[in-house]
């Protein structure tokens, strides 16, 4: 992916007050908490259509690049306890697996 692809992402993602990990959930989420804060209707702000035409591009990116990324259904790192992780990286290792050989 280009830099400024990732620059966008990045200012989209702070926008929207969001950590550098983010489900689908959570981006739908925190751009609604936005939405609520500066929408037009709601916000006395003479800058709010400029914040909600900013907020609506960086959801649309945040999402857009969601919909391509590959999720795995397989285990992983991110939802592991540490036996399991533990397990995961050193579970075959003679020495670091726990399994004692005769």
């Amino acid at each position: 992916m280009k830099r400024g692809r990732w620059e966008a992402i990045d200012r989209a993602r702070r926008l929207l007050g969001l950590m550098e990990k983010a489900s689908r959930n959570e981006i739908r989420d925190a751009y609604t908490r936005a939405c609520q804060l500066c929408h037009p209707d709601r916000s006395k702000c003479e800058d709010s259509q400029e914040k909600m035409a900013e907020l609506n591009a960086a959801y649309r990116l945040l999402m857009e690049y969601s919909d391509g990324y590959r999720i795995s259904f397989l285990p992983n790192e991110d939802g592991m306890n540490e036996s399991e992780w533990w397990f995961f990286h050193f579970g075959q290792d003679p020495i670091w697996g726990g399994k004692k050989e005769d």
